[in-house]
């Protein structure tokens, strides 16, 4: 937002009155109920791809909008559109009121406190009860046109509730558990410590419009719970870009999906969280029979174009001896209906462009209570510090959670083999295979395609003994990469591309165990949706770490080891009783 300028001619009664006007249409005065960002038919073209296609949306005083989709579908540009950081190649884009901008990530620019962010939040507060001041004295003074300056200046830190602007500030930074420290250099902050500043910077002020990108990031449960209820509150409208499904379950009122769709525009469904699961099911299930329907119909007239072409042959080369001006004078009539077969298989267009693809689950063939993991008062140095003793057998399910640092990412690559621990042991029955699914991509080679990566795997494996030539799978199995992303260099392709891939990898390993680090980064919301059923169902053990919200209330009726700060041992439900409990043993 740039600075106000609410300093008006004494002698002049209508330079104010369209000062104000033109602070509101501008963005730099709060619009009220007539708030609204308007975007109509835009396209963003961002080195020569098509970021973005065809795009309407409008976002209201009152909106709850949630941008949905795949990573590299261009949610964070469209943000940028609406926000006005980004002009787009084609379409229009019409604001009224204030913006308020949350992006992923901002670096700290030299000599920036936390003081001169918070300033910064209250800037135009303060400039307009100075101008109110001002236009106070002039007021009582009777210099001519103070009334009206003094009815502007007063409707512009009204609409800015400037008097409250510092409380709010100081309970956003509370509510965030920022730093509060106002000579505190950003510098000296970690990024996430940063990012919470920033944002409470951006609730405490009083912006028509919130755009958040992927907000939760960096913040703990109680920050999170914060963030929603001022979210739900706020007065103005609110688009948000996130893969945290309990924040959209809980914020969002209309979502806008910018994955692939049957017209090839996005789609926007209301009803809340619900009402896009079901509707975006709905499209994809029609989607899916159009598809199969004009396919076949397609298929039929092919064959009765071979037909016809196979009658014509029979009614030109007639058996010897017989019949042959028989079947010559039927020859004209088999040409005129292969002619009008052809006419009628070349009329047919394949207007319905292949739908996406489900999340397809490999046949794991494990077997309920076959030993694969016996762990023992295992520890890292510096990172695990606390004995850990489990066991895990087929079909066993074990989720572990904590707060950043207690070493849940250290315990899942020890018990992966990934990670030799400091003391105790780890072992895995002859023939268990393991597949470990770690926060991190591999280095992979980055002009390399993924079959390339994939061949590369599986090659490794069945060269190691470690899997069966019966018991390989396609790349294209599971359903998890796209053509697009079949034909992208793994350099050049998305997050949620990578992480896909990463996926693919450890299922071509048809694992008896399974163990997933924050399964959900960088997955859309409806892939999360199709992993979680199928983590639920699979007959290999499970293991998972996760801070994800939804993810963890559907897990929640599996065993749980809960690592405290600084690992003080076991808590969440309840303690590693006998050993006969399949997920944890003393």
């Amino acid at each position: 937002m740039r600075n106000l300028d609410l300093n008006s001619s004494p002698d002049s009664t209508t330079t104010t009155t369209t000062t104000t006007t033109d602070l509101v249409r501008s963005g730099r005065l709060p619009a009220g109920d007539r708030a609204h960002v308007r975007a109509e038919g835009v396209r963003v073209v961002l080195g020569g791809r098509v970021v973005l296609s065809d795009v309407s949306v409008t976002v209201s005083a009152r909106s709850r909008l949630a941008v949905v989709g795949e990573n590299g579908r261009g949610k964070t540009t469209l943000l940028h559109v609406l926000a006005g950081m980004v002009t787009p190649d084609r379409g229009t884009v019409d604001r009224v009121g204030t913006i308020g901008v949350a992006r992923q990530s901002l670096q700290a620019r030299g000599g920036e406190t936390v003081g001169s962010l918070v300033r910064g939040a209250m800037r135009d507060s303060e400039q307009s009860l100075r101008a109110l001041d001002d236009a106070a004295t002039a007021l009582a003074e009777g210099r001519r046109g103070a009334d009206e300056a003094y009815s502007a200046a007063l409707d512009a830190a009204t609409r800015l509730d400037a008097w409250d602007a510092q409380r709010r500030v100081d309970v956003a930074l509370a509510g965030l558990d920022a730093c509060t420290d106002r000579d505190r250099p950003l510098a000296t902050l970690s990024v996430g410590q940063r990012y919470r500043v920033r944002l409470a910077c951006l609730l405490g002020a009083r912006h028509d419009l919130l755009l958040l990108d992927e907000p939760t990031n960096h913040l703990d449960a109680d920050s999170l719970a914060f963030l929603t209820l001022r979210l739900r509150q706020h007065p103005g409208g609110v688009v948000v870009v996130t893969h945290d499904r309990t924040l959209l379950q809980d914020v969002a009122g209309e979502f806008l999906d910018l994955d692939p769709s049957q017209d090839g525009r996005p789609l926007l469904f209301a009803g809340g969280y619900p009402g896009w699961q079901q509707g975006r099911r709905r499209e994809r299930d029609r989607w899916e029979r159009d598809y199969e329907a004009q396919q076949a119909e397609h298929q039929r007239l092919a064959d009765a174009v071979s037909e016809a072409r196979q009658r014509l042959g029979t009614g030109w080369r007639p058996e010897k001896g017989h019949g042959k001006h028989q079947r010559q004078s039927r020859a004209p009539g088999v040409v005129q209906a292969l002619r009008r077969r052809q006419a009628d298989l070349d009329a047919h267009r394949l207007t319905v462009p292949e739908p996406p693809l489900r999340l397809r689950w490999p046949d794991l063939a494990s077997r309920p209570g076959v030993p694969v993991l016996r762990c023992h008062d295992v520890t890292v140095a510096g990172r695990l510090h606390r004995g850990v003793t489990l066991s895990l057998d087929g079909a066993d399910r074990l989720l572990v959670t904590g707060p950043n640092g207690a070493g849940k990412s250290t315990l899942l690559a020890v018990l992966a083999g990934e990670l030799a621990p400091s003391t105790g042991e780890v072992r895995h029955p002859a023939r268990v295979r393991v597949a470990y699914l770690g926060q991190e991509v591999p280095a992979w080679p980055p002009t390399a395609l993924a079959h390339q990566v994939y061949d590369q795997h599986v090659g490794r494996l069945q060269s190691g003994g470690q899997l069966r030539a019966e018991d390989r799978l396609s790349l294209t199995a599971t359903n998890l990469l796209d053509r697009e992303a079949l034909r992208t260099p793994v350099g050049r392709m998305s997050q949620g591309q990578q992480r896909r891939l990463n996926l693919a990898l450890r299922l071509a390993e048809r694992p008896d165990l399974l163990i997933l680090d924050e399964p959900t980064n960088h997955l859309s919301a409806s892939l999360v949706d199709e992993l979680t059923a199928a983590l639920l169902h699979t007959p290999a053990a499970v293991v998972v770490a996760t801070h994800d919200r939804q993810m963890l209330h559907d897990l929640a009726a599996w065993p749980a080891l809960r690592l405290a700060a600084l690992d003080t041992g076991w808590s969440g439900n309840g303690p590693p009783s006998t050993p006969s409990d399949p997920a944890v043993a003393e």
